[in-house]
């Protein structure tokens, strides 16, 4: 059982709840949360990696098909991204980094965003004006996303909603909607260069898909049909503030 006590086993079921509840209402799988979580409890990355996967999988699984009914969708967008961020992120998981060095980038690239989403929100709802959606740029972004997604053992969703905000190529619960499938596609990638051996090793932190899967429910409804795009959007920074913290406290230890 990772030698968790029964105490510590109750502290991460619920940590997990809550990191599904928050990042899923956002269209995120959530797996900087869950790495933050078991990290805390002494737990190596290395050994999560696959069960924080596995969990990404199910709750953006959950994001997308919420997000999907309630038409904050676009699967031609996301089919775009996908078609270069899917080998790119196998090719990524196959490649080992210094936790140092992505934690230190990315948590900043993360916190900036984040903190600049946060004081915008106010201005993203739904009547503010689109772009034109350039393909070829997509293409772009989603191989350097995909890449990284596989380098770090997550979806990738945490990076692509700030872009999508940044290029205004969709509405911002749409957002939501193309972070979840980018997610789960990514995540997939990721365990397919993994291999079946290591997903079958991941044993006893599978338990935590499963208040996983029920904060995403939860968070999904909240997310897609209760809030509006205003909260929505400080859910989201706050998501990414956050995950980029996280990651920089980590470097700095």
């Amino acid at each position: 059982m990772h030698d968790l006590t029964s105490l510590n086993w109750a502290i991460l079921l619920a940590a997990v709840f809550t990191v599904a509840f928050f990042y899923s209402s956002v269209g995120h799988g959530g797996a900087t949360g869950y790495l933050a979580a078991l990290a805390v409890l002494g737990i190596a990355p290395a050994s999560a990696k696959i069960a924080v996967l596995v969990t990404n999988v199910l709750v953006a699984s959950v994001a997308l098909w919420q997000f999907w009914r309630a038409g904050h969708f676009n699967g031609k967008i996301l089919f775009v991204f996908a078609l270069a961020s899917v080998p790119c992120a196998v090719l990524g998981s196959k490649i080992q980094i210094s936790p140092h060095t992505y934690k230190l980038v990315l948590g900043a690239v993360l916190t900036v965003a984040g903190v600049i989403l946060l004081f915008r929100s106010r201005w993203q709802t739904d009547a503010v004006p689109l772009r034109k959606f350039l393909w070829p740029l997509a293409l772009v972004i989603g191989a350097v996303l995909g890449f990284l997604a596989g380098l770090t053992g997550i979806g990738g969703g945490v990076f692509l909603s700030p872009l999508l905000y940044l290029f205004r190529w969709v509405k911002p619960k749409t957002t939501g909607g193309i972070a979840a499938g980018f997610i789960v596609l990514n995540s997939l990638a990721g365990l397919a260069g993994a291999g079946w051996e290591k997903i079958s090793h991941a044993g006893p932190l599978l338990w935590l898909t499963l208040p996983a899967v029920i904060g995403a429910l939860l968070g999904t409804h909240f997310g897609a049909r209760r809030w509006s795009s205003v909260t929505f959007s400080r859910v989201l920074a706050a998501v990414l503030v956050f995950a980029g913290g996280k990651l920089l406290l980590e470097a700095a230890n």
